[in-house]
């Protein structure tokens, strides 16, 4: 069976309770629990693929956007490549898994962009 994998591109990365004050969930409760496990899945586990670029690759390739073409098979808009942080995170997680119909996945992209927007300003 393939693994889902997933890419996000980001400016920030948020503290956790950033990240819970995004989603509107409270620190202490039982959904501030279950988010601590899509965090560290999407911030923690994840490979920031820039970084590796820039680590390894640079050498490799001539540009990030043909490093993650071909060797990560991703394709990102202009706007997406820069980014800050580009996040390569399995889709193994419950609540983030997309066979799901109440999955969080786009709910927790939202609430990525809403910080990033606010950072911005």
């Amino acid at each position: 069976m393939d693994e889902e994998i997933d890419v996000l591109s980001v400016n920030i990365i948020p503290e956790f309770s950033e990240f819970l004050s995004a989603l509107k969930i409270r620190d202490a409760g039982l959904g501030a629990q279950l988010f601590k496990s899509v965090y560290d899945h999407i911030f923690v586990a994840s490979t920031d693929l820039r970084k590796e670029y820039d680590r390894y690759y640079c050498v490799e390739y001539p540009s990030l956007g043909e490093y993650l073409e071909c060797a990560q098979n991703v394709y990102l808009e202009d706007n997406e490549l820069e980014k800050t942080h580009i996040l390569k995170f399995k889709l193994d997680h419950g609540l983030m898994n997309q066979a799901y119909e109440d999955n969080i996945l786009e709910t927790v992209v939202d609430a990525i962009r809403k910080l990033e927007a606010k950072n911005e300003n």
